[in-house]
């Protein structure tokens, strides 16, 4: 699998100035949907989530396929 399997994605450092500092990471089998969340703080601000899903390895089922998407707050509805 190439980096050219992955769709550009944002930088860490435009995901942290929206106010995001964790990263849900997805194993991309669809047979497994292993996930986990993980702090942002790892990785300099111009890399971007895609240029590093190529090199993580699931720990459930082995296999080198991500999906890292930043991890949003919930939404609140309704007046505060």
């Amino acid at each position: 699998m190439t980096t050219d399997d992955y769709p550009q994605k944002i930088t860490f450092g435009e995901m942290r100035d929206s106010g995001v500092s964790d990263v849900l990471i997805y194993c991309r089998d669809v047979g497994c949907s292993h996930s986990k969340t993980m702090s942002a703080d790892l990785w300099p601000d111009n890399i971007r989530l895609s240029d590093v899903e190529p090199d993580f390895i699931c720990t459930a089922c082995g296999k080198r396929r991500a999906e890292i998407r930043p991890k949003f707050s919930h939404a609140r509805i309704g007046a505060g």
